[in-house]
């Protein structure tokens, strides 16, 4: 019988996976690696506010957790996450990511996932070791 895969146990796999795409764009600076990590993002981003969710829920939370910014704040709430601005700006570059196609926002968001929010994601991951 095969274990219980959790959305946690796929959203630390999807952080792996993002900083192994963010160190390879940055060592090349390719193009193509850039778009890589920002769909990694936009995946690994889905993934942490889903697994906040399910945390939260199997903690017992009587909230109806349904959107993501609404899950954000309950897990700031929490004292799961720690910045919510931080968090609050990840939800508007995903949204922003989904449209993207100019070039300079694309690695303006590519950097802001390098610098600040990898770092951010590797803590909620390490919480739920």
């Amino acid at each position: 019988m095969k274990p219980h895969i959790t959305k946690r146990d796929n959203f630390k796999k999807a952080v792996q996976r993002l900083r192994k795409a963010m160190d390879a764009y940055v060592h090349s600076g390719d193009d193509v690696m850039r778009d890589g990590v920002i769909q990694r993002f936009e995946f690994t981003f889905e993934l942490a506010w889903k697994a906040l969710k399910e945390y939260m829920q199997e903690q017992g939370s009587t909230s109806e957790l349904q959107f993501p910014k609404q899950i954000l704040r309950e897990a700031y709430a929490a004292r799961l996450i720690d910045d919510e601005s931080v968090w609050l700006s990840m939800l508007a570059d995903r949204n922003t990511t989904s449209h993207l196609y100019d070039e300079r926002l694309a690695a303006d968001i590519a950097q802001r996932i390098g610098q600040v929010y990898c770092p951010v994601l590797d803590k909620l991951a390490a919480q739920f070791q």
